[in-house]
């Protein structure tokens, strides 16, 4: 019998495991989405983390970023909460929040696991990074924009300076005549 529960205990670790490892692909599967913005991104890795945790159907999340607030279909506050910073460039820029909408059985942190603690805290960092990339891709565009423009606007200085040469010397050789 003790054999049995074991084997029953092991089983239900596993399938949260799966669920975990689920998460934590597709929100690497959408950080490669070069064509998501920022928004679209945190939109999605919320779909993803009610599913991983041990009681999806009770479970509701929301994702702060800045001055964006992004949260599940069926979403409240809890007393059951379990939360992570979001720290992007050693700044504190969010945070994302998991809860349970009932009271469930107690379990390590309450009624969350420790992996779960664990998965909150590595979905929280793969957010971080992906926005700091987005971020710095966005920065680098800008620049590259702003040396356009800045060559534009010396080619147009060579072409005025050209042209006003072009111009000035006909003149000064009537000046001149005269």
């Amino acid at each position: 019998m003790k054999y049995k529960n074991d084997l029953r205990s092991t089983e239900i670790a596993l399938r949260e495991r799966v669920k975990e490892l689920a998460c934590l692909y597709g929100i690497s599967e959408l950080a490669q989405q070069d064509n998501l913005t920022s928004d679209q991104f945190l939109q999605n890795v919320l779909k993803l983390i009610p599913p991983a945790w041990q009681y999806p159907e009770f479970t509701a999340a929301r994702i702060k970023l800045d001055d964006h607030s992004f949260s599940s279909e069926v979403f409240k506050e809890s007393s059951f909460e379990q939360f992570e910073e979001i720290i992007i460039n050693d700044q504190q820029r969010g945070k994302i929040e998991v809860y349970y909408l009932k009271e469930l059985p107690d379990a390590c942190e309450g009624p969350f696991l420790i992996e779960e603690r664990k998965l909150i805290q590595a979905i929280a960092r793969k957010i971080a990074l992906v926005i700091e990339r987005k971020e710095a891709l966005e920065e680098k565009q800008k620049l590259y924009e702003q040396i356009r423009h800045a060559d534009r606007l010396a080619t147009i200085g060579e072409l005025t300076a050209g042209i006003a040469h072009e111009i000035n010397e006909p003149l000064g050789n009537i000046c001149q005549n005269r």
